[in-house]
């Protein structure tokens, strides 16, 4: 079949109006999960679904789906699309990219005339960021059966408000069963990297996902006023803390280049510059392709970080907080992405994913694939993060011919 491709201006247009709500001063997006504006881009997606002939139906956790019909009613669906909500003052393609390039994919099938074997199916997943409900990839998680759903919608913000009374609240509270079965899914989204921008690459064949670890690590020593105790009697856990940032960052380095090593987050529950700290609490964020390096890493960071502490006379504790396994997509699914890439003329190349996305949970129900854009200077989660319409439209020429190539028996 001859390569086809997508309404680039109608896929610019629809772009720019899902980017003004929540805009930021400074051309980002602050959409936070079941808040006022993430309601209004469910909206939106909902009014454009539904005008388009794509009936919409929202499950338990508040997954938005639209249908576009197949031959074959009796089939499973071809799941595709991401989701809407944002970091705090991010970036505007993180997600939207692959929502929006969705329902252009079923409207140019409709331009064309175009009857797949099976159906389609647009997804918006709710709370993939978990920057307001802990943890991310919360509803993709409950359809994969990662989480149960009383779970989920027990999730609290940090004023105490829940999934479910916000569900509630906007509206989207659903009906329909949190977990059904699809035959494929298939993910656009900005790589957050710069490998393919570095590569002068235009289409990212992502392999899987490396293994994330996380780890609530917390140093214990002694609160003491800040004055009077003798520096060497004191038993300082931010000095300690510290010295693990370091000793992270360096051996981050020495597994380089496949280890990522992060201390993203920090906490000093004394919060008082006269009291020495007694105790400091981070998060340690590990990451690398392979599961036995990753433990490997894991076990070197604990020992380096016990042996700090015992040489300040400090204790440590570790808390295991996430844990995702690598993930190898499906070689079928990876393969059409591949194959349109080509018959396209996009230069592509193969590369892991290092963030997280909803297809690692759905990648352990269904065959499932990720399609990679470049991303200027890999900054995401950033009122920066940028990705051309020319790259965007390419995207979604590669979904619209990975879907295609999927809805045919």
């Amino acid at each position: 079949m001859k390569a086809i491709k997508v309404n680039r201006a109608r896929l610019k247009a629809a772009m720019e109006s899902i980017s003004a709500v929540g805009a930021t001063p400074r051309g980002g997006l602050h959409r936070l999960a079941l808040s006022d504006k993430d309601k209004e881009a469910r909206d939106m997606l909902r009014d454009w679904c539904t005008q388009a002939g794509y009936p919409v139906r929202v499950d338990r956790i508040g997954n938005m789906y639209a249908r576009r019909a197949g031959r074959h009613e009796g089939e499973l669906p071809v799941l595709i699309g991401s989701h809407l909500d944002s970091q705090p003052m991010a970036g505007r393609f993180d997600g939207p990219v692959g929502v929006i390039a969705a329902l252009e994919v079923m409207k140019t099938l409709d331009d064309l005339g175009i009857a797949t074997d099976r159906p389609i199916d647009l997804v918006n997943w709710t709370n993939e960021e978990g920057a307001r409900f802990q943890p991310p990839l919360l509803a993709s998680g409950v359809f994969a059966g990662a989480y149960e759903l009383e779970f989920a919608l027990s999730r609290q913000d940090n004023d105490g408000v829940s999934v479910a009374s916000e569900l509630e609240r906007i509206g989207y509270a659903g009906t329909h069963p949190a977990s059904f079965s699809i035959s494929s899914y298939i993910e656009l989204h900005i790589e957050q990297g710069v490998v393919l921008e570095q590569a002068h690459a235009t289409i990212g064949v992502v392999s899987g996902f490396v293994g994330i670890r996380d780890t609530r690590v917390s140093v214990f020593g002694e609160n003491v006023h800040a004055g009077p105790l003798a520096m060497h009697l004191r038993k300082d856990a931010l000095i300690g803390a510290a010295q693990m940032v370091l000793a992270a960052q360096e051996l981050g380095l020495a597994n380089a280049p496949d280890a990522r090593v992060t201390v993203g987050r920090l906490s000093v529950p004394s919060d008082s510059h006269s009291i020495v700290p007694g105790r400091v609490d981070l998060v340690l964020d590990v990451r690398h392709p392979d599961a036995a390096s990753l433990d490997a890493l894991q076990a070197q960071l604990e020992d380096r970080f016990r042996l700090i502490c015992a040489k300040l006379g400090l204790s440590v504790e570790f808390e295991p907080y996430w844990n995702y396994a690598p993930i190898v997509f499906d070689p079928a699914v990876r393969e059409h992405i591949r194959s349109a890439a080509e018959q396209h003329g996009y230069p592509c190349l193969d590369l892991p994913s290092r963030a997280g996305h909803d297809a690692l949970n759905v990648a352990k129900v269904a065959p499932t694939a990720m399609i990679f854009i470049p991303c200027l200077k890999g900054i995401s989660h950033n009122e920066a993060e940028f990705a051309t319409d020319e790259d965007i439209a390419a995207g979604a020429d590669i979904l619209l011919a990975a879907t295609l190539a999927a809805a045919m028996k």
